[in-house]
């Protein structure tokens, strides 16, 4: 329980999601492996990488060697606490205030991460517009674990 307290709350995009599931080595897939860092993804997320997944499809099918995309969410999941919407539909109306004039779609994201009270990771521009919370890019998050004690 007390290593729990110690680890780094964050809450993931859906454009994270997708590359790691684009390519099962790449960095964003080993980042979200880190037991370093409890991360949150919103259910709605679940919807709106389901519109992606014959993209997604073709494009692990260039590696001969992946394992199908069902697996492959299924592994990802294992390392993130997907939030149903009950838990932060209080923080909807602030978020999509805030969220409504770049992309409506990402109050989810923003939401659960003001109902956490934690960051964001996203690679998304216009998240990181938005002040109500810290909003990391790939390159950044990656230096805040590099940053942290093991």
């Amino acid at each position: 329980m007390e290593r729990e307290k110690e680890r780094l709350r964050i809450v993931i995009d859906t454009n994270i999601l997708i590359g790691a599931l684009v390519r099962d080595t790449s960095f964003k897939a080993r980042l979200l492996k880190n037991k370093r860092v409890l991360f949150f993804f919103p259910d709605y997320g679940l919807a709106e990488i389901e519109k992606f997944r014959e993209y997604i499809c073709s494009k692990r099918e260039k590696e001969s060697t992946a394992p199908s995309f069902d697996y492959a969410i299924k592994f990802l999941l294992e390392s993130i606490t997907v939030v149903p919407r009950q838990l932060y539909q209080d923080q909807i109306p602030g978020a999509y205030r805030v969220m409504e004039t770049n992309d409506p779609k990402d109050s989810p994201f923003l939401a659960l991460a003001l109902h956490l009270e934690c960051p964001l990771w996203s690679d998304d521009a216009h998240l990181k517009r938005q002040s109500l919370v810290p909003c990391y890019s790939t390159h950044e998050f990656s230096g805040l674990l590099d940053g942290r004690d093991s």
